[in-house]
């Protein structure tokens, strides 16, 4: 109340602050390096990359069922299928991995530099973005969704209800997002990005 005016990062977080304030609010979000990156060859297999901290609170159990059900389904799927995670994977998100059956698909990296997790999110298929499905975290817009944006391949997002990066990724046609419940929903949009792949045609327009 004091200072002569406020900068927040989403505006979930200027409507919180409007409360507490008088005070003029500005939104500036985070945002990505312009600069031309040199080419990524896009990977062969149908690849849905998460690139990133998989701790505690982040496990979309509905995406993992979803998976296992197209898998079990659809046999040219099941042959062109690759999860991959990038970055520290907490016990109980890969035990829920584990139950669906997901372990021969899925490839565990761990911590890489920064200029291999960039040159992971333009060669992937698909980006997963997760966020904890709570009230506090509805306004939280991850640095690495601009990195995500600037990559250029569709976004996969998990959080939840409400999420301003939800309808962040609606406002930049980069990909479409889900709460926590819509199981259907997910496997439906995977399906139809994999039938893209197929086609040669997975692309953000």
């Amino acid at each position: 109340n004091k200072a002569d005016s406020i900068r927040v990062t989403s505006n979930i977080t200027k409507q919180e602050f409007s409360n507490s304030t008088n005070k003029p609010i500005t939104v500036i979000t985070n945002g990505f390096d312009n600069g031309k990156d040199s080419s990524h060859k896009l990977d062969d297999t149908f690849t849905i990359s998460h690139i990133g901290s998989l701790l505690t609170g982040r496990n979309p159990k509905k995406l993992w069922q979803a998976l296992k059900e197209l898998i079990d389904d659809n046999i040219e799927f099941r042959q062109a299928f690759q999860l991959e995670l990038i970055g520290v994977v907490s016990n109980d998100v890969l035990e829920s991995i584990h139950e669906q059956g997901l372990e021969p698909y899925l490839r565990i990296v761990g911590y890489v530099s920064h200029e291999k997790a960039i040159e992971r999110q333009h060669s992937t298929q698909v980006l997963l973005l997760v966020e904890i499905d709570s009230e506090e975290t509805k306004g939280i817009i991850p640095g690495k969704f601009f990195e995500y944006i600037k990559a250029e391949r569709p976004i996969l997002g998990v959080g939840p209800q409400g999420w301003e990066v939800a309808q962040l990724i609606l406002e930049t046609n980069t990909g479409n997002a889900f709460t926590y419940v819509e199981g259907n929903e997910i496997k439906k949009q995977v399906l139809e990005w994999f039938r893209a792949y197929q086609k040669g045609d997975l692309i953000v327009k």
